[in-house]
């Protein structure tokens, strides 16, 4: 292997970690967005993530041990950085199922409120008044009540 080859592989390495570390902070601006309810800048965001991990992708043989290191490097620097970005990727999937729970939790708490919201429309709610103006004697769904 060439010096040239050396020094291509580290810097692969190093703009990985640079991805790494911008993925880390997408996720971090995601959570910010999801807190805040701001879908329209959070979809604009995706496309951002998607090509950061689309980056990263191309460290995935040497990150996953399929191409060793001494293949391509043999410097501690290129062990010491996939190290690096296996943390920071590890990170980087806490921070993403920590947003995906929180998704979670959001499309749950709209989805009871709208089965509220369709549940109240389709009960039997009985008008309280009659014409008249006085009040009726109700039913409440079951028995009977007296006003």
């Amino acid at each position: 292997m060439t010096a040239g080859d050396k020094s291509t592989g580290i810097e692969s390495l190093r703009e990985g970690l640079h991805k790494a570390n911008a993925l880390n902070a997408l996720l971090e601006e995601e959570l910010a967005l999801l807190k805040a309810g701001d879908l329209d800048s959070f979809e604009a965001l995706q496309a951002k993530k998607s090509e950061t991990l689309e980056a990263l992708s191309t460290l995935l043989p040497v990150l996953t041990g399929d191409i060793s290191l001494a293949e391509t490097e043999d410097d501690g620097i290129a062990v010491s950085l996939v190290e690096e970005i296996n943390t920071l990727l590890a990170t980087c999937r806490d921070a993403h199922l920590r947003n995906a729970m929180l998704i979670d939790r959001k499309m749950e708490a709209t989805r009871s409120a709208l089965e509220v919201l369709r549940s109240s429309r389709s009960a039997d709610t009985g008008e309280t008044y009659d014409r008249l103006g006085k009040l009726k004697r109700g039913q409440s769904r079951g028995r009977e009540t007296d006003v």
